[in-house]
C-alpha cells in the first residue's frame, strides 16, 4: 500500500494551523515504513506465540514515531492529521493486526493525552522519546478521593500495549460535583513502575496485542494526571483538540486494523487460488464466475468503507484547521463510518476465507490466522453492533449525550 507524501502542520497561539515544511523526521518514517511492514509479517506468528509485540521491534516503532503521528512538533511528534494517521496505520495493519492495533491504539491515546490533560502532565509524558499509554474503561477498581488526588486499588482488562508502555491505568468514577448528578468518569494514569501487569491476554485473535491485566496496589495519582474521559475538554490548541469528545477517536485505531486486515485476506485470496484448478473442468479456479463475482464485490466493499473513512476523518480534521470543534454531527458520522468498516471488514474477510477453498483452513496458514484476527474487534464497545444504536438516537435526538459518540 502505497503511503502518500505528506505536509506537516504546527499550531499557532491563536489556535489555528499553519502548514510548514515536510519534516525529515516524517521522511525518516516514510522511509522506514515498508522494512517496518515486512518485518511485522514475517514475525507476526512470534508476537502471537508470545502475547505481546516483541520488546526490540516495539523500540523500532518508538524510534520511527509510529505512536506520535497525530502529535504536533512542541512535543516532538510528527504532526501528521487524521487521513494520514489512517493510511499509515492500514499499512502496519495489513502486514500484522497486531502491530496496526497496538500502533493505532498507542497514536490515539498520545492524541487524548495532548489534547486534554494537564500541560504539566502532558509535558511529563512527551518528555519521554518512548511515550506510550495504555489505558482500558473496563475498571475493577476502588478509589480514595484526596485534596491532592486517589489512591486506586485493583485492575483495569484490555490494556492493549501495556508491556510496552510508560503510563498505565484506566477509567475511573469519581464523586459528582452535585447532589443528584451522575458520577465523573476520569482517565487516571501512572508510570508502569507503579503497576504490575498479569498476563491473562489470551484470545483466539490479535494476541500480539499484549491486552493484559494491569493492577494497581494502592496507586496514587495526582489530579494533575487524570483528565476527563469520555467527555474530554480540550485544552490543547487547535487542530489537535479537535480529537476530543467522545469514542469516535478510538473508533479509528479499530476501523484502520480491520481495514488493514481486510485487504490482506483478498490479496492472500487470490495468491491462495492461483494455479488451483477446479478437480472436474480442470479450469483455473480463480476464473471461476463466483469467485470473481465474490472477490470483486468485497473489493468494491473495501473501497466504500475505505472510502468513508477518509471523507469522515477529513471532514473532522477540516474543522480542526479551522479552529473548530468536531461537531456531533461529524463526530457521528466518523463513528458509524468506523463501525461499519469494522463490521464489513470482517465480512471481507470470511469472503476471502470462504473463496480460498479448503487449503485456507490449515492451521500454518495465513488465511485461517487473519480469520481469528478479525473476529475480536467487531466485540470493542467503540465499534461494535450497540454502536449504531448509540449513534441512531443521537442523530434522531433522543440521546442529547452526544460526547457518548
Amino acid at each position: 500500500m502505497r503511503v502518500p507524501q505528506m505536509k506537516s502542520w504546527a499550531p499557532t497561539r491563536k489556535g489555528t494551523a499553519r502548514m510548514i515544511a515536510t519534516a525529515s523526521s516524517i521522511d525518516d518514517l516514510l522511509a522506514a515504513l515498508p522494512d517496518l511492514a515486512a518485518e511485522a509479517r514475517a514475525r507476526s506468528l512470534e508476537f502471537e506465540e508470545c502475547r505481546r509485540l516483541a520488546p526490540d521491534f516495539t523500540d523500532k516503532l518508538k524510534r520511527a514515531g509510529v505512536f506520535k503521528l497525530l502529535i504536533p512538533a512542541d512535543a516532538k511528534g510528527l504532526g501528521r492529521s487524521l487521513p494520514q494517521f489512517l493510511e499509515i496505520l492500514m499499512v502496519l495493519a495489513e502486514a500484522d493486526a497486531s502491530t496496526g492495533w497496538v500502533a493505532a491504539h498507542g497514536g490515539i491515546c498520545a492524541g487524548l493525552i495532548y489534547a486534554s490533560a494537564e500541560p504539566r502532565f502532558r509535558d511529563e509524558f512527551f518528555a519521554d522519546p518512548g511515550a506510550y499509554a495504555a489505558w482500558s474503561n473496563l475498571p475493577r477498581v476502588k478509589i480514595k478521593e484526596q485534596d491532592d488526588g486517589i489512591r486506586i486499588t485493583g485492575s483495569w482488562g484490555f490494556e492493549s500495549g501495556c508491556t510496552m508502555a510508560t503510563f498505565v491505568g484506566g477509567m475511573v468514577a469519581l464523586s459528582p460535583l452535585a447532589e443528584g448528578e451522575p458520577p465523573r468518569m476520569v482517565a487516571a494514569l501512572a508510570p508502569l513502575s507503579e503497576a504490575k501487569i498479569e498476563e491473562t491476554w489470551d484470545p483466539v485473535g490479535l494476541a500480539g496485542t499484549g491486552s493484559h491485566d494491569v493492577q494497581f496496589d494502592d496507586v496514587f495519582v495526582p489530579w494533575h494526571r487524570t483528565f476527563p474521559w469520555p467527555s474530554g475538554i480540550a485544552v490543547s490548541a487547535y487542530p489537535a483538540a479537535v480529537f476530543v469528545p467522545g469514542p469516535w477517536f478510538i473508533a479509528i485505531s479499530a476501523a484502520a486494523t480491520h481495514l488493514g486486515l481486510a485487504r490482506r485476506a483478498l490479496d492472500e485470496a487470490r495468491n491462495e487460488l492461483r494455479g488451483k484448478t477446479d478437480r472436474y473442468t480442470q479450469r483455473p479456479l480463480l476464473e471461476h464466475p463466483a469467485t470473481q463475482r465474490s472477490l470483486e464485490a468485497a473489493e468494491g466493499l473495501w473501497f466504500a468503507c475505505r472510502a468513508g473513512m477518509r471523507e469522515a476523518l477529513a471532514a473532522i480534521w477540516e474543522s480542526g484547521l479551522r479552529g473548530e470543534p468536531a461537531t456531533a454531527d461529524l463526530r457521528i458520522n466518523a463513528r458509524v463510518a468506523a463501525v461499519t468498516a469494522v463490521q464489513k471488514g470482517a465480512e471481507i474477510v470470511r469472503i476471502a476465507y470462504d473463496a480460498s477453498g479448503a487449503s485456507a483452513v490449515r492451521r500454518a496458514g495465513v488465511l485461517q490466522r487473519l480469520m481469528r484476527e478479525a473476529s475480536c474487534l467487531t466485540h470493542h464497545i467503540s465499534t461494535n453492533q450497540v454502536s449504531y444504536e448509540l449513534t441512531g438516537r443521537v442523530r434522531c435526538g433522543i440521546d442529547k449525550l452526544s460526547f457518548r459518540i
